[in-house]
């Protein structure tokens, strides 16, 4: 039985390993029923499967990412309108677009395009400043203070979701690592094949040998489930 376990992608060697398991736990193949090396190849079967039956990531990405688009979106609105604002003509009020411009420009115009740690940072600092009773009355006065409240809110759901994207991978990092459990089960169900083709001339493990021989050539033979990189471990 000669396959070469690293070369194939996780779907396929935990599909290898589950149709493994349960061939050899068919009744009839009573020699292998209480075999250590089977039951070690179960074990760290189901442990592969709790880590790459998950997301590696917590799979928040694409929410985080549109929950970031929408802030920026609007602060980078507010930003526009103040700045169309002080290049009229002289009118009532301009000189509160100045001062709210000018509050933008030393928290950082280009805040939206900072990571995401030193953006919650500095579009919290915005928006407390954006806040005081002073600075209320002049977004009021140029007719900004729906869009405020909009930046607040929006800034809000994207803080929310990314503590929960943190969190979530947070979590999934304290598993053991993902390439340690592969190399367990790729490491159990190589020992596991091969004492089946070891036994396979003794009394009632030809039948069981002949079955995994064929799964094994099987996926051998197809080309889906196959890795690019190179092998990093010996064949079966």
């Amino acid at each position: 039985m000669q396959i070469t376990l690293s070369r194939l992608s996780n779907s396929v060697l935990g599909s290898l390993a589950d149709q493994t398991i349960s061939i050899s736990k068919k009744a009839k193949y009573t020699v292998v029923k209480d075999q250590p090396l089977l039951a070690t190849l179960d074990t760290e079967f189901t442990g592969y499967i709790t880590v790459f039956g998950k997301t590696t990531f917590s799979g928040l990405g694409t929410t985080v990412e549109k929950a970031d688009f929408k802030c920026d979106s609007v602060f980078l609105g507010i930003k526009t309108m103040l700045a169309g604002l002080i290049k009229l003509p002289p009118f009532a009020g301009q000189q509160n677009a100045v001062d709210l411009f000018s509050i933008f420009q030393n928290r950082g115009l280009d805040i939206h395009t900072y990571s995401y740690n030193d953006q919650t940072t500095e579009m919290d600092k915005l928006i407390s400043e954006l806040s005081t009773p002073v600075n209320l009355q002049k977004l009021e006065s140029v007719h900004l203070t729906l869009y405020f409240e909009l930046l607040k809110q929006s800034q809000a759901e994207f803080k929310a979701i990314y503590a929960e994207q943190l969190a979530a991978n947070s979590n999934l990092r304290l598993m053991q690592s993902a390439t340690s459990i592969r190399r367990n089960l790729e490491g159990a169900l190589r020992n596991y094949l091969s004492i089946v083709e070891g036994m396979k001339s003794v009394n009632g493990w030809a039948e069981l040998h002949a079955e995994l021989n064929e799964l094994v050539k099987s996926i051998r033979n197809s080309k889906i489930g196959t890795r690019t990189e190179a092998p990093a471990a010996a064949t079966v």
